[in-house]
């Protein structure tokens, strides 16, 4: 069968490579074999790739944080599972033909719907809504403010956050940016720079800001912590800027806000599997009923793998690039 591999870090468009591997095997009593249909390429995969990530595999090794198929065979045990049943992949290692995981490392999708869709509901959405729910400190109406909107991560929070009726204060480079905003259900955009504390408190008549959700890190994180009630929390879960978090220590002390840090991967850990069952059956039921979408930019073969990971790497896209498995030869 055909899995993607790569033998040393480097840029992603080079390193990985589409080869041929032997054939998973039949599954053990509590396993299942799935036939992969597609796979999405993540920030998270680029930056293994790159040997940037924050956990590192022994080379050569496989990749691949997500992936969406069916079913092909089940073992003797599995009963909650059948030949045919459409799945979303948990285990990592994904960007292969055919998958043989445990069957509490699938989790089980409607029976139709649209097949990149569900292919993209690992990574972002759930970071999303973790993040939205975290400390359960938000309630409906409240607001929330976050920079880098527009990223996959952001557009699924503005998105879910209108679902639970949330308000977002949505943080952007460009003026031209707000129309987007808006149309991934944001409710108010600001541009970043001096003064966004003043434009921030009038654009929600100075209602309480409690908590703020910071993909960029930098000094991009101070203006942030400026803009939040007393005694509020930051989360911040990347760094665009390629730079440190910065907030200064009269934010921290003085009006007691709190930085924190999320990583989907180590969360995911330390969930249940009941948890993570919860977790992925709202999100699949946000994407049935079409309140959570997500746009894709291109699709793939999977013997176009360099061309797939070049395309991702372009900015200025303004959705996923998909890698289509289903129908190739092995």
């Amino acid at each position: 069968m055909k899995q993607i591999r790569f033998e040393k870090f480097g840029p992603p468009s080079q390193v990985a490579k589409c080869v041929t591997v032997d054939a998973v095997g039949e599954p053990s009593a509590w396993e299942v074999v799935v036939d992969i249909e597609a796979f999405p390429i993540n920030p998270a995969d680029l930056a293994t790739l790159a040997g940037r990530y924050g956990s590192l595999p022994k080379l050569p090794a496989a990749i691949g944080m997500e992936a969406v198929g069916r079913v092909a065979r089940c073992g003797e045990a599995v009963k909650d599972l059948q030949v045919g049943d459409r799945v979303m992949v948990t285990a990592n290692n994904n960007w292969a033909q055919q998958r043989k995981v445990p069957a509490a490392a699938v989790h089980k999708l409607p029976a139709d719907g649209d097949l990149h869709q569900f292919a993209l509901m690992k990574v972002n959405p759930a970071t999303a809504l973790l993040l939205l729910e975290h400390d359960g400190q938000l309630k409906p109406k409240d607001w929330l403010i976050q920079n880098a909107p527009l990223s996959s991560v952001g557009r699924c929070i503005m998105q879910i956050a209108r679902v639970q009726g949330l308000r977002t204060i949505n943080v952007v480079r460009r003026p031209e940016s707000i129309d987007h905003v808006k149309r991934f259900g944001g409710d108010v955009a600001v541009v970043d720079g001096p003064q966004l504390e003043q434009r921030v408190r009038e654009a929600i008549k100075n209602q309480p800001l409690r908590l703020g959700l910071d993909a960029v890190a930098g000094t991009s994180t101070s203006r942030l912590a400026a803009c939040l009630s007393e005694g509020s929390t930051i989360v911040n879960y990347g760094m665009l800027s390629g730079e440190e978090c910065s907030v200064g220590g009269d934010q921290l002390i003085f009006r007691g806000i709190r930085l924190e840090g999320f990583w989907l991967s180590k969360r995911l850990n330390r969930m249940t599997l009941p948890q993570r069952t919860a977790l992925y059956d709202a999100i699949s039921e946000m994407i049935a009923r079409k309140t959570l979408q997500f746009e894709v930019d291109s699709s793939f073969a999977m013997d176009e793998i360099a061309a797939a990971l070049a395309r991702a790497e372009e900015p200025g896209r303004s959705g996923k690039v998909i890698v289509s498995v289903a129908g190739q030869s092995a």
